[in-house]
Parts: structure tokens; C-alpha cells; sequence
């Protein structure tokens, strides 16, 4: 009996071995999937030309792969040209304020705040900053994305002497995070990945239009300008940033 029960046990084992490899091996497959897509997508969706960054800064930093994967999502949507990522515009406290990505449509000029994060975010649109929650042990703190993404709108508008009623400012996170704790106004748009693209299409399939065609190509033209900076611009600006955080 003890024999038998051991024979058992050990075909037990192998069998939960085998599962186990299969199932690595799955995964790995999985991945090695998903980074072939990204590598292929990366070149060709432009966002290597737009952005300035390579492929390795861009799949191994967190923000930067949080903006490939928007971009990638919106000119399913819009065709390519019309939208932009890493746009350099002038701003009060700092030489410069970056924006992550902007599309520009006749319904609008929507300009989006990325934020690449998971678990569960907490925050309004009065506080200086929103909290992230990882589990009971792990909290942090993060300026409020609707300010980030204020500055940017009113850059918009002087940079380009456009109404502000022209400009969707939109907050994204992650589909990993979860969202219930945002407490804002039905003016502020705060989504998940998959529903900033729904938001987006909806706007896209229902709202007039408030730009001319010509009106959205000069926007372009005179945005594309400031994209894709040189490095030195691109340093001073995170200096300037950290500065500035620092002494508030």
C-alpha cells in the first residue's frame, strides 16, 4: 500500500510538473507575442519619427510605454498624422510644459494626460494630489493629473490663439487600475484606457463639428513644430519640473 501510495504521489507530482511547463511556456509564448507586435507597431505607426525615443527607452519605461499604447489605440481612430505625442509648449513656472499626446479632430483638439498606473487611484478635482493604492503597505502620492492637464489646455490655447471650448482635456490611466475613488465633475474626463476610446469614438461618431478642415491642418502643421524636441529642451524641462515640485 505505501508503495502504491508513493507511485501515486510521484505521478501526482510529474503531472503537476508537466501543467507547470506547459503553462510557463504558454506565457512565454504569450510574451514574446505581445513584444513582437509592439516592436513591429512601434516603427511602423510613426511613433519612433514623433516621439524621439527609442525602442528600448520606450518598452522599458512605464510612461513612455503608457503613451506608445495610447497612440497606438488613437490612430486607429484618427489616421496618423493627426496625432502627436511629446509636444514642447511654453509655459508660466517652467520654459516649457510637455504634453503626452494630443489629437486633433474638427470636433476638437483633444489633449490627453497619461498615467500609466495601476491599483486603485483616489482623488478630486480640488486636491493638489491624488493617491495610488498597491495594497495596505504600499501608498503614493501624485500631482493631480486635472492640473497637469490644465496647464497643458491653456498652453494650447495661446500657443495656437484657439477658444477653450475647442479643447477636450482628457485623464487616462491604465486598465489595470481602478477608478471608483475619482471624485470630479462631468467636465473633467477621467478614463481607463478602453474608455477613453470609447469616449473618443462616441465624440467622433455624434458631436458637429466646430473646426474646419483647413482650421485642423494649420493646427497641425504649427504643432508638429514643437514635437520631437531636442534632448537638451527635454532635460531642462524634467529639471525644471523637479524643481518646481520640490519647493511646493
Amino acid at each position: 500500500m505505501a508503495r502504491r501510495r508513493k507511485k501515486q504521489d510521484t505521478a501526482e507530482q510529474l503531472v503537476l510538473l508537466i501543467i507547470l511547463i506547459i503553462k510557463t511556456i504558454i506565457k512565454l509564448i504569450f510574451r514574446i507575442i505581445v513584444f513582437s507586435f509592439d516592436l513591429i507597431t512601434f516603427y511602423t505607426s510613426r511613433y519612433k519619427e514623433k516621439s524621439g525615443n527609442s525602442f528600448i527607452k520606450t518598452y522599458f519605461d512605464k510612461g513612455n510605454y503608457g503613451e506608445f499604447i495610447l497612440y497606438r489605440k488613437l490612430i486607429r481612430t484618427f489616421d496618423k498624422k493627426s496625432v502627436l505625442t511629446n509636444i514642447y509648449l511654453e509655459n508660466v513656472n517652467t520654459d516649457s510644459t510637455e504634453i503626452d499626446v494630443i489629437a486633433v479632430s474638427t470636433k476638437g483638439i483633444y489633449v490627453f494626460e497619461m498615467k500609466n498606473y495601476s491599483g486603485y487611484i483616489y482623488g478630486s478635482e480640488r486636491d493638489r494630489y491624488w493617491t495610488q493604492v498597491l495594497n495596505k503597505w504600499v501608498k503614493n502620492k501624485f500631482y493631480n493629473p486635472l492640473r497637469q492637464n490644465y496647464v497643458h489646455t491653456k498652453a494650447i490655447e495661446k500657443y495656437l490663439s484657439i477658444k477653450s471650448d475647442s479643447i477636450i482635456p482628457v485623464t487616462v490611466f491604465s486598465n489595470n487600475s481602478k477608478l471608483s475613488k475619482i471624485n470630479v465633475g462631468k467636465n473633467h474626463n477621467v478614463f481607463q484606457y478602453r474608455d477613453a476610446i470609447k469616449f473618443v469614438k462616441n465624440k467622433e461618431r455624434r458631436d458637429i463639428d466646430i473646426l474646419t478642415i483647413d482650421m485642423k491642418e494649420a493646427y497641425l502643421i504649427d504643432l508638429v513644430k514643437q514635437c520631437n524636441m531636442p534632448e537638451d529642451v527635454k532635460i531642462k524641462h524634467i529639471e525644471q519640473v523637479k524643481a518646481l515640485v520640490g519647493e511646493n
